[in-house]
This record gives structure tokens, sequence and C-alpha cells, in this order.
């Protein structure tokens, strides 16, 4: 009767153990450029760089990183703001890869739009909607010049350590 319960026992603690191991998190990196990192630090050394979508296991999670494994079996640490539970979206065939990329191929339409939304002028129907507006050409303008920033990784990356921001903060 014994040897029946501790096999019953052992029997129950193999299924949860391999349930556990089975329901591993899946996330998917959602920022271009994710560094995976050696450490849980963003100063710490990194190990490769993981682009947007790649689908990722996570072992282990410490305040806001997780320990991941990618596709090729490498490990490391990944910030958790680069990471997502879903899968990104494809990006829009309109953008154009800068920061403000995304924003080029709205299809806001302008009877739906806000004004603070609709001025952008990235879109026909927005550029309708700020003409019927009487949007002013200078602030059209304004708008194309910030529009046409670019901003590299390592500005990108500087701007985040100086303001202690994402993975940067204390």
């Amino acid at each position: 009767m014994k040897t029946r319960y501790l096999i019953t026992i052992l029997c129950a603690c193999f299924c949860l153990f391999s349930v556990a191991v089975l329901a591993a998190e899946t996330l998917w990196v959602t920022s271009d450029n994710a560094q995976l990192k050696k450490d849980a630090s963003a100063s710490s050394e990194t190990i490769t760089t993981v682009p947007i979508g790649v689908e990722v296991k996570v072992l282990n999670s410490e305040k806001r990183w997780h320990q991941i494994q990618i596709p090729s079996g490498q490990q490391g640490w990944m910030y958790r703001g680069r990471l997502s539970d879903t899968p990104p979206e494809k990006a829009p065939e309109g953008g154009s890869g800068d920061l403000f990329g995304a924003l080029t191929a709205s299809n806001i339409k302008a009877d739906e739009a806000s004004t603070g939304r609709s001025i952008r002028g990235l879109s026909e129907e927005t550029e309708e909607y700020a003409k019927n507006k009487k949007t002013p050409q200078a602030t059209k303008q304004a708008l194309d010049q910030v529009l046409a920033l670019q901003v590299s990784e390592k500005e990108l990356q500087d701007f985040l350590k100086k303001g202690k921001i994402g993975e940067y903060a204390p």
C-alpha cells in the first residue's frame, strides 16, 4: 500500500514538473537592435543583438530583466521593455524605417481623427483635414522638419542612459 502511495505521489510530481517545463513563457522581441546581455544590467557585455519579431523562451526573471534563450540556443538577459507577450505587428508598408517611420503610413480618416493626430499631415486624409482646418503652412513645414530628423542607435542609448530611462533606470 505504501509503495502504491509513493508511486502515485512521484507520478503526480513528475506530471507537475513536466507541465511547468512545457509552460515556459514565450515572448517576442519588439525593439530594433534589442541587446542580449551577459548579465541583468544595461552596462553588461552585449552577447548579440536580436531583431524584431524573434520568439524567445523565458528562463528566469529578475526585477526588470528576463533571462531568455533565443532560437540559436544562446542565453542571456534582456530588458523587459524590449519584449512583449504578443508577436509584433508587421511594419507598415509606407514606413520609412526611421524613428517616426510608422507614422508615415497612417491611415487616419479625417472625420475620425482628433486635431492633435490629424495635424501630422502624414497621409492624404490628414493633408485634406489640415487644408480644411486652414492649418498654417509654417506649422506643416515645422512638422516636416521634425519628421525628417533621424536618431542613431548611439544617440538613443546616450539619451536613455543620461535620463536614466528604461533599462538604465535605477
